[in-house]
């Protein structure tokens, strides 16, 4: 192997040490970190904070017109109840091969075997012909806003190819479904419980949406991915049991297979709702909280091929991803071709002694350099 553990496993632990939960979603710090760290081998950075406290990290080597962006987000989600953790969740504490703390798995694991390559390519003066380009992102875990300020930014005008690191178990996902977060709010009218008739109940008119949100699914199997999914995850109504509730929403969360289903699946609701209120006394509308593509691979350039080839699986081995990425944000502005893959167990998503497995961090680093050798050496 070209990268050793320590080449990657000193950033790593650092990264974890440096607290990026989000909410607050502070990247700064390990965005300085990781600034430093590519500087002590000439790679210059650039620092794009968008928010007090929220920032983008870009660095690039090489000289070719056209890119391949290597990304990875550097927040996380909350370590919630330290006192549960097996060790402290930034403690960063290596035990049995495995690297314990918040972000080891999502995807602080990535990020440092994505700096590793940086600095093995600096510091050995590879000759490549394409650009190389390193984009740690701010905000993934809630709205994905450090992506959008990088495409933004133009990183996507000149980029053939983007390898996303989120962990996959080092399997290559060519697919990630889409996000459609739905609001329903029923307004109805109040009264006394015991004299309902007085009134409108929103939860009853809610009570008869609900079922019939999950009909409105497309019945539509992706050849990775599989169906599309709903789950209505929040619901909130009333005051008090002895008064008709004058109002009540419930959220969906809609994951798509494919994102022409987007847009059906709104029409399908505004059908809904227009129903009910043309039949009904209650007076319901939509709000749309949050939405995010579903994107795919559509074709297969020599990179991914290499990449694939040096991950050792072939088509019938490719998966796609539930969850969302901030690739959704970058691919579809000049559907730029893509891959998913990264360390780390998906079963260490946002859990209680998050770890991941050292072996893998350090295989999956050289399999992205690896694959650069290959496609873009002069």
């Amino acid at each position: 192997m070209l990268i050793t553990e320590n080449d990657v496993m000193p950033i790593l632990k650092e990264l974890i040490k440096i607290k990026t939960e989000n909410p607050p979603g502070l990247t700064i710090d390990a965005v300085k970190y990781l600034a430093e760290e590519l500087e002590k081998c000439g790679i210059p950075s650039e620092i794009q904070e968008y928010s007090e406290g929220k920032a983008n990290l870009i660095a690039e080597y090489g000289v070719g017109e056209r890119s391949i962006i290597l990304t990875g987000h550097l927040d996380t989600v909350p370590a919630g109840d330290e006192s549960k953790w097996k060790f402290p969740p930034f403690g960063s504490i290596e035990d049995d091969g495995k690297i314990y703390g918040r972000g080891s798995t999502d995807m602080k694991g990535a990020v440092a075997a994505f700096i590793a390559v940086m600095k093995y390519l600096k510091e050995n003066n590879v000759k490549i012909n394409k650009k190389i380009v390193f984009l740690g992102t701010s905000d993934e875990e809630i709205g994905m806003d450090g992506a959008v300020v990088a495409k933004d930014s133009g990183i996507m005008e000149s980029c053939d190819f983007v390898v996303i690191g989120e962990p996959t178990e080092l399997k290559i996902a060519t697919a990630e479904k889409g996000t459609l977060w739905i609001k329903i709010k029923v307004e109805g009218k109040s009264a006394h419980g015991s004299t309902p008739h007085l009134g409108i109940n929103s939860i009853d008119t809610a009570a008869e949406i609900i079922p019939l949100m999950k009909t409105i699914i497309p019945d539509f199997k992706h050849k990775i991915l599989g169906k599309s999914t709903l789950n209505i995850g929040k619901i909130n109504g009333g005051t008090l049991i002895n008064v008709v509730p004058e109002y009540c929403e419930f959220r969906c969360d809609y994951r798509v297979v494919a994102d022409e289903l987007r847009e059906l699946i709104k029409e399908k609701i505004e059908d809904i709702v227009k129903s009910v209120n043309e039949e009904g006394e209650a007076k319901v509308s939509i709000e749309i909280m949050h939405e995010i593509p579903a994107i795919e691979l559509k074709n297969h350039p020599k990179f991914f091929k290499v990449l694939a080839r040096r991950a050792k699986q072939s088509e019938d081995d490719f998966i796609g991803v539930n969850y969302g990425t901030d690739g959704a944000m970058l691919v579809p502005v000049y559907d730029t071709p893509f891959v998913i893959i990264g360390p780390g167990n998906i079963d260490q998503l946002h859990v209680t002694d998050e770890y991941t497995e050292k072996d893998k961090v350090i295989t999956f680093a050289n399999i992205i350099l690896e694959s650069i050798l290959e496609s873009f050496s002069v």
